[in-house]
């Protein structure tokens, strides 16, 4: 299964809660010093860096691919190597954000950390000479699942566990770090196209990630972190206080959604998601996908447990549990035209467009 990328990007710059696209502010420059002083060739009076404008003495900007909640993401060309790159930039309006300042740091130590090969890797970060904080990471072409569940609905089984299991390989790995990803949804899951390979899954967007040492220090009891309708009960109550269980039952639920083509909790709006999911229970899988393996369907159940102990205690539990169902353990391949490919198209990923 190849996801053809032949034909250029189309790009559209998009915002998280917005239908439009989205232009930052113009904002004064800041006077605070290059990390390489005498060095860059960064513009002194552009707050933002521009197309053609060298930064960190060493990325050649491109056009914008992405704006949103958090950043501005340029694709760029590093000088030296002439690799393409993803540069992401705090967005100038919100510089003065101590919790933008924190979310953006925090998604830049986690993927330092990580090494999976299913989390997106980022090779460099720093500050321009405006003062603004910038990210570069590896540039991603293929589609998000948010998008493929769109234009496909349900996806054939074994693919979807096959992509579930890359999601639990990058998440054991973070959990083994005292990582929780706390935000593990389709649009965060990316299909990356490789090359003379089978597209696999890089996972997104460590913006709101607690590391389990800073617990209680990054967020407040009561106040919700992540996306409502992919929270585990605990993470609506205590954000700082779950553990990789709460990440468990996001991707019990985002199994649930690839299988079945839709979410279990349907809320009018996100406080009446809220209280669908905290009261449980989930409704069960089978309605809507009355032939699927009983043994699948009762792991997908077990990750949706109110009680975090009733689930797997692991993502390398939840892994073993699902790997009988996946494309390697399947008896025969399925015709080419029933395993539903990814559409043969490039796209920009959910992180390019949205800034983290």
């Amino acid at each position: 299964m190849k996801i053809d990328t032949g034909t250029p990007l189309d790009v559209t710059l998009v915002s998280e809660g917005q239908d439009g696209p989205q232009k930052p502010p113009p904002r004064k420059p800041r006077s605070e010093p290059s990390l390489q002083p005498g060095r860059s060739r960064e513009p002194r009076g552009a707050f933002t860096p521009g197309e053609g404008d060298l930064v960190a003495d060493r990325y050649r900007i491109g056009p914008v691919i992405g704006a949103g909640g958090m950043g501005i993401v340029y694709r760029a060309t590093h000088v030296e190597l002439g690799a393409t790159v993803a540069l992401k930039v705090i967005r100038p309006d919100l510089a003065q954000s101590s919790s933008i300042w924190r979310r953006f740091s925090r998604e830049a130590r986690a993927l330092g950390a990580l090494q999976n090969r299913h989390v997106v890797r980022v090779n460099d970060a720093g500050t321009l000479s405006s003062g603004l904080r910038y990210l570069v990471m590896e540039f991603l072409e293929g589609i998000d699942l948010r998008r493929l569940l769109q234009e496909r609905g349900a996806l054939p089984r074994a693919l979807a566990v096959d992509y579930v299991i890359q999601v639990c390989s990058a998440l054991g790995d973070a959990h083994r770090l005292n990582i929780i990803h706390r935000d593990i949804k389709p649009e965060n899951i990316f299909i990356a196209n490789v090359r003379d390979s089978e597209p696999e899954v890089k996972l997104l967007d460590f913006g709101v990630a607690l590391f389990l040492e800073d617990a209680g220090q990054l967020t407040v009891p009561g106040r919700g972190v992540g996306s409502p309708q992919y929270l585990s009960p605990e993470q609506m109550q205590n954000p700082s206080g779950v553990d990789q269980r709460s990440d468990i039952w996001s991707v019990g639920l985002l199994l649930y959604e690839l299988l079945s083509g839709s979410s279990p909790f349907h809320g009018l709006n996100p406080a009446q998601t809220g209280l669908l999911i905290s009261k449980g229970p989930v409704p069960r899988i089978e309605h809507g996908c009355p032939d699927l393996a009983p043994e699948l369907a009762a792991t997908v159940q077990r990750c949706l447990e109110i009680d975090p102990k009733k689930r797997p205690q692991s993502a390398e539990e939840l892994m073993r549990a699902i790997e009988p169902f996946s494309k390697r353990h399947t008896e025969s391949p399925a015709p080419a035209a029933a395993q539903s490919p990814p559409p043969k198209r490039g796209l920009v990923p959910r992180w390019l467009g949205f800034g983290g």
